[in-house]
């Protein structure tokens, strides 16, 4: 894919328009090339990618936000990206999670045994976790689907799981997954997450993973970080893109997409797939049509979510380790992690990538949050990371998506198909499960999607 102006653009070209190159712009990018497609990418910033990028920062690589990928051997960006790039990037797994409530720490245990040593708690606590860690890796998917429309906390609550310190650690776990706290998370996307599955066990399976437990951790860190599987799908791609090239509006004429105005310009085209968060398309969307502008004003009131990442960069190895670990108190929750631990190209021989994020807390700015993420209980609980700080840099948004609260879980979202013929939304907001760049993929990899475009 090559770079191009607005003025060069020669429509005739492009059998697809892709509107915003974030990652699922990029994705279907990917996977229409190898259906043969010719694709023109008009992203509004100065790069492409979104938060799917990486930089340097003296002498450091930094993600745009911190991007452990999830589900590495089975999930649907891992299995994108090994469908279309060859050879496929390479990952390394993590070593397991690890929550730390004061002066203990523990893991999400996986079995009964480990519920039933679990140091986190006294016995009555461990018994409430055993109940309802057990209805949990023994519920069906479709049971799961019945609670869709209610908060995590309230199916806790309707469980009898009342001890503080298993909601503080599940608190902890769906706060970074879902954007919102456990009084807002979908309880549906909540028990997904918490089970780790979009497919359905048997009986038997189940059972054997409630006895004898697992430590299979699959979620670990890309070689090359985002800025290489980025340059990767870029090259790739067949087609050209243009940069600073906001769509301000996509034209509908009798319910078929007609084109886009991009920076005062009209693009006519009758392939259109929208890459613009879902929440912002009732203002580029215009139509006299009512069921479009239900369809669209359905999306208008999505949230969110936002956070705050600390790029530290050591002058030694201080953590040294593939490990996950979660702050779960002192409050704010922070995520810390070893970078370089995982691919030491992103730091100077000898020396260590450790990036801490957090969701953003209202009220306060980026300087009163950095030192709160510096504080309360970092320098006690991992001594040594800030005295040997020679980098820091700070990211204040690495996560665009929507929050996962009920009545907008992947069971609710629309995509890739729209009312209007010839217009496709994709994206970590449209469709398919997961968060972040797991969505993004399965909005790409949706089969319809390529059908659809290739009958216009």
């Amino acid at each position: 894919m090559q770079e191009i102006t607005l003025d060069q653009v020669d429509l005739s070209k492009y059998d697809v328009i892709i509107a915003g190159g974030g990652a699922g712009g990029l994705l279907t990018a990917l996977a229409l090339t190898a259906e043969g497609k010719c694709v023109l990418v008009l992203e509004k910033a100065e790069r492409l990618g979104g938060v799917w990028n990486s930089y340097w920062v003296d002498g450091y690589r930094v993600d745009q936000g911190l991007h452990v990928i999830t589900r590495v051997t089975r999930g649907a960006f891992t299995k994108f990206l090994r469908t279309y790039l060859s050879p496929p990037p390479k990952f390394v797994l993590h070593e397991g999670w690890h929550f730390r409530v004061y002066d203990k720490v523990g893991t999400i245990p996986s079995s009964v045994g480990e519920t039933l040593r679990w140091p986190l708690t006294g016995w009555r606590g461990r018994l409430g976790l055993l109940r309802i860690g057990a209805k949990i890796k023994t519920m069906r998917l479709e049971e799961m689907k019945k609670y869709k429309d209610i908060s995590f906390l309230e199916f806790m609550q309707s469980k009898g799981a009342t001890n503080q310190v298993m909601l503080d650690v599940m608190q902890s776990a769906i706060y970074l997954a879902a954007g919102v706290p456990i009084s807002e998370a979908s309880a549906y996307e909540a028990l997904r997450t918490l089970k780790d599955t979009d497919r359905e066990s048997s009986k038997l399976n189940s059972a054997k993973r409630l006895l004898l437990g697992s430590r299979e951790y699959d979620e670990g860190y890309v070689i090359g970080g985002m800025e290489e599987l980025i340059r990767r799908t870029i090259e790739t791609i067949n087609g050209d893109y243009v940069l600073n090239a906001s769509v301000n509006q996509i034209h509908e004429q009798n319910g078929s997409v007609t084109g886009c105005t991009v920076s005062g310009t009209t693009l006519s085209h009758k392939c259109i797939v929208s890459n613009i968060p879902l929440w912002a398309m009732p203002d580029i969307v215009k139509s006299e049509n009512a069921e479009i502008v239900e369809f669209f004003n359905l999306w208008s009131n999505m949230k969110p979510t936002h956070g705050i990442t600390l790029w530290l960069g050591l002058n030694k190895v201080v953590i040294g380790d593939r490990k996950n670990r979660v702050l779960v108190h002192p409050t704010p929750n922070r995520w810390i992690v070893s970078i370089s631990s995982f691919d030491p190209s992103c730091a100077p021989m000898g020396k260590e990538l450790v990036a801490i994020a957090m969701m953003k807390i209202h009220g306060k700015n980026k300087n009163e949050m950095v030192e709160i993420m510096k504080g309360n209980g970092l320098e006690k609980y991992h001594p040594g990371i800030l005295d040997n700080v020679e980098m820091e840099h700070v990211q204040m948004s690495y996560a665009t998506r929507a929050a996962l609260i009920p009545g907008q879980t992947d069971l609710d979202r629309p995509g890739p198909r729209t009312p209007i013929k010839g217009l496709y939304i994709v994206g970590t907001d449209t469709a398919g499960s997961g968060v972040g760049l797991q969505q993004a993929a399965q909005s790409a990899a949706f089969r319809d999607n390529i059908i659809g475009i290739m009958s216009g």
